[in-house]
């Protein structure tokens, strides 16, 4: 314990130094640690006691990987909710397809409780789902009714709202807190800024994935869009069997903004191959402060006040993609399975005053320019891959979080293989954005399912179309 505490102190005062500027053509925090720095944190703490139980939790099973890193992965996943609909790995899960109903039950009056806005009934949905590698999984999503009358023509439209969870607790999720009566180990479920109120409020259903999965994976597109479809799926598939939801001939519109962005990302870009079953019923996708080109983060976010989301964002990267084991040195591993792990938004950001860089959890010294790293930005980037609905993106111009490059980039890739995008590109950093943005998003979703005319406030900002 004592070199633990040491490698703690070391952290913050090596970390301090690491982050001194130096002439480099990119961002002087992306640099390696110079060899001395990198063996000291790779000696300084000891190998964490990692658990080894008779039987493995199935979240961590993978036939692929040695039965030790099935163990240590075990041991960095989120702790048990108590609460068995959310915790329970079905046997049989191989054997469902995506999208298969494995349980549902009403949430009506804590839903409304939590949420601070009456709803007509809630549904908690669990389905079958896909993992990043294809493996069986399980998601949870929770369907919302409105009081409010829908007022345009046809069925009532559903709005799926991929709220940013941004936590590594399994009781962060919107589902969990709707689901139960609120203390302080849940997160608000998106008042900020009030996307599933806005909604309700003018008649729209609303759809709200727990889309990090079983495992909590923050940050990860590929899984995270998968729960996002198949908790489509799902919801259509419960109102074919017992025709009470309305919802099967329903237009639906998808939205997302920062981390519930990077899964609104991974459901419009794996719609044509994942989910093509879909596509004809998706009629648009709203994107804001969306992490497009994650390559970008570290300039933005390594030993910076988002030092903690980073952090957070990269363990549940590891979660669902345990390859990445390969570069953290024990240092990493003993915070990874501290109690972080079940941390939710803002204790995770907290994370941020300590300026420690992740150089300093690396074994190579270098995690931003290994060949896992590019794997990672390639795959997480989807780049090439079009968008299977028509685009809505507004970012923020002074976006220090997550730079409006990436959102620039990922415009210049949709518009150059045809996807029709609106950007919308104001005078704001990333949290002013949301709230300037997301009233044009959603009412440019409610005119896609209206067929009227898309009318932006007055609100200064650089409009870019394609089609």
């Amino acid at each position: 314990m004592a070199r633990l505490v040491w490698a703690l102190v070391a952290a913050t005062t090596i970390g301090a130094s690491l982050c001194a500027p130096a002439a480099r053509a990119e961002p002087f925090n992306t640099a390696p640690a110079p060899p001395a720095v990198r063996d000291f944190m790779n000696h300084v703490a000891p190998p964490p006691p990692i658990p080894h139980p008779r039987r493995l939790d199935p979240r961590a099973a993978d036939p692929t990987l040695d039965r030790r890193t099935q163990d240590l992965r075990a041991a960095l996943l989120p702790s048990p909710t108590g609460d068995r609909f959310f915790d329970h790995w079905p046997s049989n899960l191989g054997a469902l397809s995506p999208g298969t109903v494995i349980a549902a039950r009403r949430v009506t009056p804590t839903a409304g409780a939590v949420l601070g806005q009456p709803v007509r009934r809630a549904v908690l949905l669990k389905f079958a789902t896909r993992d990043s590698h294809d493996a069986p999984s399980f998601g949870t999503a929770t369907l919302l009714y409105p009081t409010a009358r829908w007022s345009g023509r046809g069925p009532t439209p559903v709005l799926v709202d991929d709220v940013a969870i941004d936590s590594l607790g399994a009781r962060c999720t919107p589902g969990y807190a709707m689901s139960h009566v609120r203390d302080g180990g849940t997160n608000d479920p998106d008042r900020v800024p009030p996307t599933i109120q806005w909604a309700l409020d003018r008649g729209f259903k609303v759809l709200v994935p727990d889309h990090q999965g079983a495992r909590m994976a923050y940050a990860e597109p590929i899984a995270g869009g998968r729960v996002v479809l198949d908790s489509i799926r799902a919801m259509r598939g419960l109102d074919r069997q017992t025709q009470r939801l309305h919802v099967v001939d329903a237009p639906l519109v998808m939205s997302g903004f920062s981390g519930g962005a990077i899964a609104t990302h991974g459901a419009v870009k794996q719609l044509d191959d994942y989910a093509p079953d879909l596509k004809p019923l998706i009629r648009g996708t709203a994107l804001g402060g969306m992490p497009a080109d994650f390559a970008l983060l570290p300039g933005s976010m390594n030993a910076t006040w988002a030092t903690g989301v980073l952090h957070v964002a990269t363990l549940g990267i590891i979660r669902e993609r345990p390859e990445l084991l390969a570069d953290a040195n024990d240092f990493a591993q003993w915070m990874a399975m501290s109690p972080i792990k079940d941390s939710c938004t803002t204790p995770a950001g907290m994370l941020g005053p300590t300026l420690w860089p992740m150089q300093l959890m690396s074994r190579s010294g270098d995690p931003f320019h290994s060949k896992l790293a590019t794997d990672l930005y390639r795959v997480t980037a989807m780049r090439g891959r079009p968008a299977g609905t028509p685009l809505f993106v507004y970012h923020g111009r002074f976006d220090w979080w997550v730079p409006a490059a990436g959102a620039r980039g990922f415009v210049d890739d949709q518009c150059r293989i045809g996807v029709p995008v609106t950007f919308h590109e104001f005078g704001a950093e990333h949290w002013t954005s949301a709230f300037v943005g997301f009233p044009d998003a959603l009412t440019w979703l409610d005119s896609r399912v209206r067929g009227t005319r898309f009318t932006p406030s007055p609100i200064p900002r650089v409009i870019r179309h394609c089609s």
